[in-house]
């Protein structure tokens, strides 16, 4: 099954060196960067504003656990927000790109 993998970080440099580490790894197909994302959460106990961007991690599920751990190890914030969103279909050509850059 695809997966989609949606990161929040700090920055989009980050979101880069992340995307780009996972993809080198084969873990994931594709990396998508989405700059200039507005975020507003409670932490510690104080409200917070921020800049933050977002990567999109195109994978299939075998893959999953080992992005975790792996994003996990290099992000920059504590306790990060990584999630695993299955994807309920897809174009059988581009799933078929996925797994051959990946398999």
């Amino acid at each position: 099954m695809m997966v989609l993998i949606y990161v929040t970080t700090s920055n989009e440099e980050e979101a880069i060196k992340i995307g780009e580490l996972v993809v080198k790894k084969r873990l994931a197909a594709c990396s998508n960067v989405i700059s200039n994302m507005k975020s507003m959460y409670w932490w510690e106990g104080n409200l917070e504003n921020d800049n933050e961007a977002i990567l999109i991690l195109k994978t299939l599920e075998k893959n999953v656990e080992n992005i975790f751990d792996l994003v996990s190890s290099v992000h920059s914030y504590d306790n990060p927000c990584i999630l695993a969103l299955p994807v309920l279909n897809v174009a059988e050509k581009y799933l078929g790109w996925i797994k051959e850059e990946i398999d």
